[in-house]
Order: structure tokens, then C-alpha cells, then sequence
């Protein structure tokens, strides 16, 4: 009768796992792609990079020339969209959202002025 026991907890902690993992994944983005979904103040399926964690996620993105890349803050400290050394976005407080267009085909390197670990590439083709 334990053995039984046993293997049903084992397979409720199992779901239970599953159901918590299940709900903590998805979010506002794909980091995949960096592509939008449900993101406040950006249009669904928008090239999307989000401030969070001190990170900008995703790190590394590619677009088409002329497509627009919004950035959102998603956390309470200030951040910066800063591209190839020109701070674009100005200071970004909580939930704010700046939307780049990239004049041209090219690599532009994206840092935040008040955290320079924050680093991230935007190749545009």
C-alpha cells in the first residue's frame, strides 16, 4: 500500500510541476523571434525588445529595413534605449514603450546609459 502511495504523490508533485512551469511561461514576447504578443503598446506581431532583469530580451534581433522596433520598460528602474552611442529613447520610467525606426541596412549596437551590462545587437537587413 506505500508503494501505491508513493508513486501517487510522485505523480501529483509531477503535475504540479508541470502545471506551475506551464504558468510562469508564455509572457508578453517571443524571445525567439522578438516578436510581440499582448504587449501593451505594441502592435501584435511588432519587432519587441523588452527592458527587464537588467537584460534587454531578446539580446540579439534582425528586421527589415524600415520596420519599426519598439522597446519596453518592463521594470521600476530608469533605463535608456541607447543605439550606436546616441541615447534615442531618453530616460524610460516603469512600463514606458519607445518605438525606433533604423534609418538604413546595418548593425546597430543597443547598451542603457545607466547600465552598461545591458547590451544587445539589432541587425537590420
Amino acid at each position: 500500500m506505500r508503494t501505491s502511495l508513493r508513486v501517487r504523490l510522485g505523480a501529483g508533485t509531477v503535475l504540479a510541476v508541470a502545471l506551475l512551469a506551464g504558468a510562469c511561461g508564455g509572457g508578453d514576447d517571443d524571445e525567439a523571434t522578438g516578436r510581440a504578443t499582448s504587449v501593451a503598446g505594441v502592435p501584435d506581431g511588432a519587432a519587441y525588445v523588452d527592458q527587464d532583469g537588467l537584460k534587454f530580451n531578446p539580446s540579439s534581433l534582425t528586421v527589415s529595413g524600415g520596420e519599426s522596433v519598439f522597446f519596453k520598460n518592463s521594470e521600476t528602474t530608469v533605463h535608456t534605449v541607447t543605439i550606436n552611442g546616441k541615447n534615442e529613447s531618453g530616460t524610460m520610467k516603469a512600463d514606458q514603450v519607445f518605438e525606433w525606426t533604423p534609418p538604413g541596412p546595418g548593425e546597430y549596437k543597443i547598451t542603457c546609459e545607466f547600465h552598461p551590462q545591458m547590451k544587445a545587437t539589432l541587425t537590420v537587413q
